[in-house]
């Protein structure tokens, strides 16, 4: 009886150079997508007219419903990640074509990938914000995605129903009251602290509100 081995396909990979002939390619093509789109720069992306799932490709808030594929960019913004290699590869070509980025976008198996700089560190990385659960549960992550991942673990009704402010108003409300804050879930807006020494001090408030020990560092 002859028996039959099948070998796993390989996994496309993108490869985007730009002008200058600055090349990305990392072995996770989200962290490629993001490496451009913060090379491309904030200021344009209100230029990119994209929508994944039917909402804009890119937003300054996170969907309630897409919330593990909202992956942080820059300034403020994140991208919906809900795609696969290839539907990536036609959105940043479509983002190149429309901005006039004259990008050279390539997809395929054999790419030469390179170091992503911003993984693999065997010490955390400076402007990080820790925090620990008594659950034995760690998150760390830049400061505000830490905080409003925080904020969810421990309930974002639960933490409403506390009435705790943030410079002067409710840090969480049920409509969206001013451009400073983001959805977080259904009918419910967050205002983030600007510092992390004022992200820092809410959490510790929101702590001793709902009798949780939290253990926060500020990396």
């Amino acid at each position: 009886m002859e028996t039959t081995f099948r070998s796993r396909s390989k996994r496309k990979l993108l490869q985007v150079t730009f002008p200058s002939g600055k090349t990305i390619c990392y072995a996770n093509v989200t962290d490629t997508m993001i490496a451009v789109l913060c090379e491309i720069g904030s200021e344009r992306f209100q230029d990119i007219s994209l929508e994944m799932c039917h909402l804009p490709l890119l937003s300054k808030e996170i969907y309630p419903k897409y919330r593990e594929w909202m992956k942080p960019v820059c300034d403020g913004w994140y991208v919906n990640a809900q795609s696969n290699t290839d539907q990536k590869y036609l959105q940043l070509t479509s983002i190149s074509d429309s901005l006039g980025l004259g990008l050279i976008i390539r997809i395929g198996e054999e790419l030469e990938t390179q170091e992503n700089p911003n993984k693999g560190k065997t010490t955390r990385p400076k402007g990080k914000l820790l925090v620990k659960f008594p659950d034995g549960t760690s998150i760390i992550n830049t400061p505000s995605d830490s905080f409003i991942q925080s904020i969810c673990k421990i309930g974002i009704d639960d933490v409403m129903k506390r009435g705790i402010e943030y410079g002067g108003n409710d840090l969480i409300s049920q409509f969206q009251k001013s451009n400073r804050q983001i959805q977080i879930s259904e009918r419910r807006w967050i205002t983030v602290p600007n510092t992390i020494k004022d992200k820092v001090k809410i959490l510790r408030v929101i702590a001793l509100h709902m009798g949780i020990r939290l253990e926060i560092i500020d990396q």
